[in-house]
Order: C-alpha cells, then sequence, then structure tokens
C-alpha cells in the first residue's frame, strides 16, 4: 500500500478531498460543454439531429475527462517513482488525488 508520508509530500492534502475532486470536475465539464455547444451550431439543425450531437458531446467530455484524470495519475505515479524510488500503480492512485492537476491539465486541454 501506500505510505501517506511520501504521497502528501506530491498531493497537496488541502486539495485531495473528494467533494474538491467532484467540484473541479464538474467545473472542467461545463467549461468542456460550453466550448463544445460553441463548436457546434445546432440552430440550423433538426432536433433528432441536435439530440444526436447532444449525446456525443457528452460522450466526449466524459472520455476526455477519464483521459485527463489517468494522464494526471500518471504524473503523481512518475513523480512517486522520481522522488522515492518507489512506483504506485495508477489503479491505486484515488482520482480525488489528482485534484491539483486536473485543473492545470483541463486548461491545457481547452487551450489546444
Amino acid at each position: 500500500m501506500i505510505n501517506l508520508k511520501q504521497f502528501h509530500n506530491i498531493i497537496p492534502v488541502d486539495q485531495c478531498s473528494r467533494s474538491q475532486f467532484a467540484a473541479q470536475r464538474d467545473k472542467l465539464a461545463n467549461r468542456m460543454r460550453t466550448a463544445g455547444h460553441e463548436a457546434v451550431t445546432v440552430a440550423s439543425r433538426s432536433s433528432e439531429a441536435a439530440r444526436r450531437d447532444e449525446v456525443s458531446l457528452e460522450r466526449d467530455i466524459e472520455l476526455r475527462l477519464q483521459r485527463l484524470i489517468v494522464r494526471a495519475k500518471g504524473i503523481v505515479s512518475e513523480e512517486m517513482l522520481v522522488r522515492h524510488q518507489r512506483e504506485i500503480p495508477v489503479d491505486e492512485i484515488p482520482d480525488y488525488a489528482v485534484t491539483h492537476l486536473l485543473a492545470q491539465l483541463g486548461e491545457q486541454e481547452l487551450s489546444v
């Protein structure tokens, strides 16, 4: 299991709660949703096409968020290996432990 003393050297303790993670994830999803709606103009499309686009957009947002979370967990895992010569498998890192990276990676994702 993870040595929490070493883990907290990498993860900011004040940004390591499930509620903060959920809030950051929701904020990022809303920003992605807004950007997606701006990219897709539905004014001239039928309601059926608009619904398909909405479902597609939601799936795309969920996949992008999952990819960002896995990337953030990979960064934490690499930092543990470099700083403490201890590898932590990505699947052992809780989602909320990467809250501090989610905002940064999300900003990069949205700016591309």
